[in-house]
Formats: structure tokens, sequence, C-alpha cells
């Protein structure tokens, strides 16, 4: 990709702005890095990921490579610098497409809270089709940022299961879900679970952890089908809106068998996302005022006991493929990515491979676990035409301690490879089980880089 030597800065309304205010922490700490000098890094990092080098597989292989993207994907990457106590210290969220190639830079307030940007809901017709065509109505996710620098958000894929699992803790937490009931699932009025007809019975904890741990679909069809029972879904979407998440949103799912999940009706901005994972983190105090001044404290929006529950959750992810590679470890391709761990519930004892519910990785992860030097506690997401991972970073024992949050979503899912995968017979989620670009991997490792603390 090529490198520009000019961040845009703010320049009137409809501009995408380079942050200019430091985030003043709420605890001492013992590094700090100022939101504008981050966000110019991070610009960096992304420009030099290049993911406008993969090539695309639409196109019919048997004509020949599969030739590189014709445009600029959407990019939409965020990065929150935490303290020892898990207060943001700095952030930076920036952003790509075929309208700034180059990248742009988000504004944030003191609250991380972007500005400057008319989100729009994802349209795949519009990126393969006529990407100038007048916005459709009701494409705005955000109600008053007309004016703004449209940007089209890459639908999340399975990463929204984050927001399903934080909804249903809270009315965990509220009393409103016993956790520990059976819950009986069926399909009604005609509905299936993305083609799904399967029923079964398990509990609310079981459902959680397989729709995080290895994104369940049947699982997570079963917990949106119980919120949608008790009349939550709009009131999910209503909370993390008063939270100042509006851009959070999952619509459009069907009560009679929790499917019909549809890019522009569930969407996910890479900074929202993030700052959700802040209160997931947990910290003291106020985390930040949204617009109307309501004061957002962590431990009133999600106690800590779930808190905990969540990161545990996300602790044992397996998809450990995206920022994080340690499942193809030692692998020519793809790279390594971000030197995180595997969580052991994953490793065969006695040859250290990794197997996911079924799904084989055949390398030997130990010798990464041994070199490893942060957790990762995050959710992935993939589709055809779109990947995405966020979660939180921590540094093991003996690391320097740093600690972060990183969340990346693209347009970017299976149908697209690498170069050194243009000649594959059909997509190489299909031939050689490496379903991301390893675009991915390149960002993970130079954002972790990027986030290491001083000496």
């Amino acid at each position: 990709m090529r490198r520009s030597s000019v961040v845009r800065s703010v320049a009137g309304a409809g501009t995408l702005a380079v942050v200019a205010a430091v985030l003043a922490p709420t605890t001492a700490s013992a590094y700090t890095s100022p939101n504008d000098e981050l966000a110019g890094r991070l610009l960096a990092v992304v420009q030099d990921a290049a993911f406008d080098e993969v090539v695309d597989f639409e196109y019919d292989t048997k004509k020949g490579p599969a030739p590189q993207v014709a445009h600029q994907p959407n990019v939409d990457v965020a990065v929150i610098e935490l303290d020892d106590v898990g207060a943001p210290v700095a952030a930076a969220n920036v952003l790509f497409s075929r309208d700034y190639p180059d990248g742009s830079v988000v504004a944030l307030d003191k609250g991380l809270a972007p500005s400057g940007v008319d989100w729009r809901s994802w349209d795949l017709s519009r990126w393969d089709g006529d990407w100038t065509a007048p916005w459709p109505k009701g494409s705005r996710l955000v109600p008053g940022t007309a004016g703004g620098d449209a940007f089209m958000v890459p639908y999340p894929a399975s990463t929204f299961k984050l927001l399903v699992a934080y909804h249903t803790l809270r009315l965990i937490e509220k009393g409103k879900i016993k956790p520990d009931r059976p819950y009986v699932y069926k399909q009604r009025n005609g509905k299936t679970c993305l083609g799904n007809t399967k029923e079964f019975t398990n509990t609310t904890t079981q459902m959680l952890e397989k729709m995080i741990t290895y994104s369940s679909n049947t699982s997570t069809c079963a917990l949106l089908q119980q919120l949608h029972g008790l009349n939550q879904m709009k009131k999910m979407n209503e909370r993390f809106a008063s939270l100042g998440l509006a851009t959070l949103q999952v619509k459009g799912t069907d009560s009679g068998a929790g499917g019909t999940w549809n890019p522009g009706d569930i969407s996910m901005t890479a900074i929202d996302t993030a700052r959700l994972l802040v209160l997931v983190n947990g910290l003291d105090g106020v985390a930040w005022k949204t617009a109307d001044g309501r004061k957002v404290i962590a431990d009133r929006v999600l106690a800590p006991r779930y808190q905990e529950w969540l990161r545990g959750l996300l602790s044992k992810q397996g998809f450990n493929e995206v920022l994080s590679t340690p499942n193809w470890c030692g692998a020519d391709y793809p790279v390594q990515g971000m030197p995180a761990k595997v969580p052991n519930r994953w490793i065969d004892p006695v040859d250290g491979t990794v197997t996911v519910h079924g799904i084989p990785y055949g390398f030997d992860v130990r010798p990464c676990n041994e070199t490893a030097e942060v957790t990762f506690l995050h959710k992935t997401g993939l589709t055809e035409n779109y990947g995405s991972d966020a979660g939180i970073v921590k540094a093991l024992s003996g690391q320097d301690g740093r600690q972060y949050i990183v969340t990346a979503f693209t347009n970017l899912g299976y149908r697209y490879s690498d170069a050194s995968q243009a000649d594959s017979n059909g997509k190489p989620c299909f031939t050689s089980g490496v379903c991301y670009t390893e675009k991915f991997a390149i960002l993970g490792r130079s954002i972790d880089d990027l986030m290491r603390r001083a000496g």
C-alpha cells in the first residue's frame, strides 16, 4: 500500500480528524501515549499491512491465478491502551476504504466516542457494484452524523456473538435468566437456524461457552431466541446506545429460530467494540460520560462477577488464527501474528496439535506457547465476505506489563487470500484450511510491537 505523507486533519465538517486531545487517565500510569501519537503510529502499521494487496477468489481461477482485489477494502481498526488497573490512557481508530485508501484517523472525544464519521450499514451490492450510488434510506447507523465522512461498516460476522453474550450476562445478573436451567430450543414459525433444524436442550451457561469458545451457531440461535422470548432484542440495542455505543446493533434476527443474521442489520464498529471491551475488562470509577452527560461506570453496567465470567469465556477462544496465529505455530504460511498463548483446552497432550470442535490444525503449538508473551481474550468472526477479531491483550508474567484492547473489522472473509496463494485450486480456506489473509497476522504482530511498554 502506498504510504501517505499526510494524515488528514480537521478542515471543516465532513472530514475525519486526527485526534488532538490527550485522554486524561483516571489513575496514575507508568506509561502513557498521547492519542494523536498513537493514532499516527496505528495508521502507519495498518498501511504497512497492505490489505489492498490481497487476491480475490470470486474470480474463476480456472482462467488463471486469482487477481489482486479491485479496490481498497473497508478496514476499521481501533486500539485502546490501558494502564495497570484497566483505565484507558490512549486510544486510536483508523478507517480505510476506497474513499480514503491511505487511511483516515477518527476524532475521539475524552470519553473515546468518535465524531466526524457518517457510519453506514454494510451493503454488499454496493461493494461489488456501484460504490457511488446514493445511500438508501435507513442506511445511517447513528442519527445526527450527517455531514461526516461516510464509512460503510463491515459486517462483524461471528464477532457479534460478543454482544449477545454481554446482554445475556446482564439478564443473568438481574435474575431474568437462570443460567443453569435447561433451555429447550425448537424452531418455530417455519424458521431455521442458518438452515440447521437441530433441536436440543442446553443450559444458558453451556450455550454461552459454546458460542464464545468455538463460535457455535446453534447455541447463538438459541440464545437469540431466548432474548426474543424475553422481549430483549430492542432493549439490548437501546442499552448499547444508552452507553454511548450506538453502532453496536443486532437487528433483523427472527424470533422463531434466532436466525436471519444479515449484513446491514447487524453492525459493530471497531471503536465502540473496543469501548465495550473496556467495560468487560473492568475498571474502578467512571469509564466515560455519554453525550448527554450520563456517567458510565463499568461495575454498574455489568457486575465484576459477570465481567470475569465473560473474560473467562474469551480467554478460551479456540480460533487463534487471525490477529494471533499460534494455531499455525511454526508454519511458513500464515506468518506468526501476535505472540499469544493457545489455551490448554484445545491442545493434544501427546503431539501438541490443536483441534477446535473437530477442526484440526496439525501444528505443534507447544513451542509457541513456551515463547508466548501475551494472553488474548478475544472473539473472531468469519464468513465468505467478512473477517474480524476483537479482544483484550495482557502481557504474561515476566513480560513488560502491556495491556490493551484491539479490534479489527474488514470485508475480507475467506473469499480473499494472499498473493502467494493466488494459484490455489479454489479458495485456500477449503484447500489448505487457512481462511484469513495473513495480513491480519502481520497487523496483529505490528500492533503488539507498537503497544510494548518502554523498558
